[in-house]
């Protein structure tokens, strides 16, 4: 995958916890990207997530690695480096979105809420709630298209992922009894969470090796996350088992 330059850091963004910004690259595209104050276990978490979902064929924005210059961060003052400079992770910027309301539940398509609802619970990612009382679904929604646009995995591969609480709180919790009791459901299911795993290798080589270190670029302190482990355990949670530990 090509990375692209930025060539313009024009705000940050108010939505989500990570406040990304908003930026416009070398292609003249506007990206919303994601730096140094995501953390680099959560960089890696948004970039193999993206690979597995866009495998799945879940509507999430195009993405790609972007390259920020170092003097274009100093220029702009302290706010902007908490972006950093290097490599970060950038999505298309999407117009004629909104954040998704509960009132749109059911205009989503039952098999795009019962493919993300496994998905999250595939990557360990508790970051997608929504109830009449409010919540974090992290998904936006164009009203004009009738589309849903899934966002922001960078909490993915939790090592303290609450199942039960998985259930009570995410937006598609509805479908877990088809996605997990159904059997055709969950064997079709299944079928292709373990085939999306075909693209992990590729996404973990293409990681920047800025992101594997906490020190940057003296190295000397390395990002614990084990690639090995992580695959091994979307391979076996890729069959669907409630209360897999």
């Amino acid at each position: 995958m090509t990375t692209l330059q930025v060539t313009e850091i024009m705000r940050r963004l108010e939505q989500g916890m990570t406040r990304p910004f908003l930026v416009r690259a070398e292609d003249d595209v506007l990206y919303v990207a994601k730096g140094r104050e995501t953390t680099q276990r959560g960089l890696i978490a948004e970039w193999i997530c993206a690979h597995l979902a866009q495998q799945l064929g879940l509507p999430i924005p195009a993405f790609t690695l972007l390259q920020v210059p170092p003097e274009l961060v100093s220029a702009l003052g302290p706010e902007i480096a908490a972006l950093g400079h290097g490599a970060v992770f950038g999505s298309a910027q999407k117009s004629g979105v909104q954040e998704f309301a509960v009132t749109q539940l059911k205009r989503v398509d039952v098999q795009q809420r019962r493919m993300l609802l496994a998905f999250d619970w595939w990557v360990e990612n508790a970051d997608r709630t929504l109830s009449a009382h409010g919540g974090n679904p992290n998904l936006l929604w164009n009203a004009a298209q009738t589309k849903l646009l899934v966002i922001d995995h960078n909490l993915a591969f939790d090592a303290d992922f609450d199942e039960a609480s998985f259930f009570e709180t995410h937006v598609f919790r509805q479908e877990s009894d088809t996605v997990f009791d159904d059997l055709v459901c969950r064997a079709e299911t299944s079928e292709r969470l373990d085939a999306a795993l075909s693209c992990f290798d590729a996404a973990v080589q293409a990681i920047p090796p800025e992101w594997l270190w906490l020190d940057g670029e003296e190295r000397t302190l390395p990002v614990k996350v084990d690639f090995e482990s992580i695959k091994r355990r979307l391979s076996l949670r890729a069959r669907l088992e409630r209360g897999f530990q």
